[in-house]
């Protein structure tokens, strides 16, 4: 059996002991009442999810890598346009732009949060662009706001990936307020996890929030008064109505029941995650380690805690056999995988995406971590930095 790790990446299972009458009151429901209760508690988490968010219409799916699909698909991209994004993510942000038919155009990022170089971002706009897709990267917001008259200019959408960023703010306001559209995962380690795959979509644009509800449950329209067919004419009883070529891809209830639960406890474990980051930034102020930087407007909510290093190997090596569940995330990057072999020929243009590629190291900061844990990683990353 695997030795566990002194210090986790995840202590989830200890959250859902200190909530597990809540948990267990919420999924009986789901599991021993009417099916319909299971519908019930999904439109229950959506409307609290886009309340959290600050945003009108909350559309919960299956999973992120589908949720982005869906985004896409709602703001009309499709083969043969563009879509500016970032080559740090996961498959998923690619996955997405070219399961539509498009094509991903890569912007560098910054060396400060490693989230999209705005700056660069116009000279990268052709006739084909459709959207921008900025990645909130290890839960730090990207600046969308900047990002907002750019698209506006161009008649561009923004498809925000906060699948990291639950619990984030910028600029005053919850991730996603600048995004036509904004994605959030619920995978067991992102900082709101149920206990498999899920995700949300916010948005404040009513059409869009009718096409993705469409896209989710196979393009069906239930309401009698659009149940027509091709024809016009009426369609009899029990008849089907299908408007769009859509997926089933609706968030499980039993997830969102988990999710219901969690939900009000974000403010308080995004609190506790910067608490567990600011000890180390305090801890590791004077090492030879690169800390994040951020814009004064940005509050990230930290999926976990994201340093550069001069031997990557070394410190990541070091750090699991003393204990420590350090992660290398978006290493290489993803024009670098092998699925996408030569297809993306502009990597000279992505000299910091490059570099941070080979130098991030992944600390763990579930909120559920003790001080004499962070000391634990800190006494240990220190070492392992002033080892030559």
């Amino acid at each position: 059996m695997t030795k566990p790790f002194r210090v986790p990446r995840s202590r989830a299972a200890q959250t859902h002991q200190a909530l597990r009458d809540e948990i267990m009151a919420a999924l009986e429901p789901i599991l021993f009442d009417d099916y319909r209760s299971s519908y019930k508690t999904r439109a229950e988490f959506e409307a609290a999810f886009a309340s959290e968010m600050t945003q009108r219409h909350a559309i919960a799916a299956h999973s992120g890598t589908i949720a982005l699909l869906l985004a896409l698909r709602a703001c009309g991209v499709g083969p043969g346009d563009e879509v500016i994004t970032v080559g740090n993510s996961d498959i998923s942000t690619t996955g997405a732009i070219s399961q539509c038919g498009a094509v991903p155009v890569f912007c560098d990022v910054t060396r400060s949060d490693y989230t999209i170089d705005v700056d660069q971002v116009d000279n990268l706009i052709t006739a084909a662009t459709r959207a921008i897709l900025p990645v909130d990267l290890h839960g730090h917001p990207a600046n969308v706001k900047a990002l907002r008259p750019l698209a506006d200019q161009y008649g561009l959408k923004i498809v925000e990936d906060a699948a990291l960023a639950s619990g984030a703010c910028d600029h005053g306001a919850p991730v996603g307020a600048f995004a036509d559209v904004a994605m959030f995962s619920f995978a067991p380690f992102k900082p709101l996890g149920s206990a498999g795959n899920g995700a949300v979509l916010v948005t404040n644009d009513d059409s869009l929030a009718d096409e993705l509800r469409l896209l989710v449950s196979y393009g069906h329209v239930p309401t009698p008064i659009e149940r027509r067919n091709v024809q016009g004419g009426a369609l009899p009883p029990g008849y089907q109505n299908y408007v769009a070529e859509g997926y089933n891809v609706p968030l499980d209830g039993l997830q969102a029941a988990l999710l219901l639960v969690k939900l009000p406890y974000l403010g308080q474990w995004t609190r506790q995650r910067r608490a567990i980051v600011s000890r180390l930034e305090a801890g590791l102020a004077d090492t030879s380690a690169r800390l994040p930087r951020f814009r004064a407007a940005s509050q990230p909510t930290f999926r976990s805690y994201a340093i550069a290093v001069d031997r990557q190997q070394a410190l990541y090596q070091g750090l699991r056999a003393a204990g420590v569940e350090a992660v290398i995330h978006y290493a290489p990057p993803i024009y670098d995988y092998a699925v996408y072999a030569g297809m993306f020929p502009n990597r000279d243009s992505l000299s910091v995406t490059e570099r941070l590629a080979g130098e991030i190291v992944n600390l763990p900061v579930t909120p559920e971590l003790t001080c004499d844990d962070v000391d634990y990683m800190i006494d240990v990353t220190r070492k392992l930095l002033n080892d030559d």
